[in-house]
């Protein structure tokens, strides 16, 4: 497994995020978050979440998944100036 993404009510995307962190031992499976991007309006949401902490913050705006834009926005934009170049 090489990329997943999680979406849902913050608390349970947290929740989630610390089942994979916790089954490190028995699934083999490493969360670099580091490389974990989390998405959102308002970042101050996230508050004091330790499991959030290393996670990059992408704009709603910039969100790409796999490359490709998310919505209609910035992301959209640079994806098509970038094809056109």
């Amino acid at each position: 497994m090489d990329d997943i993404t999680l979406s849902r009510e913050m608390s349970a995307v947290e929740k989630d995020v610390t089942a994979i962190l916790e089954a490190n031992v028995e699934t083999g499976f490493h969360l670099n978050t580091a490389k974990c991007e989390i998405t959102m309006e308002d970042f101050s949401e996230i508050g004091s979440s330790s499991v959030f902490a290393n996670f990059v913050r992408v704009e709603k705006s910039e969100t790409t998944l796999l490359g490709a834009p998310v919505i209609k926005c910035r992301a959209q934009d640079r994806a098509i100036t970038d094809k056109t170049e």
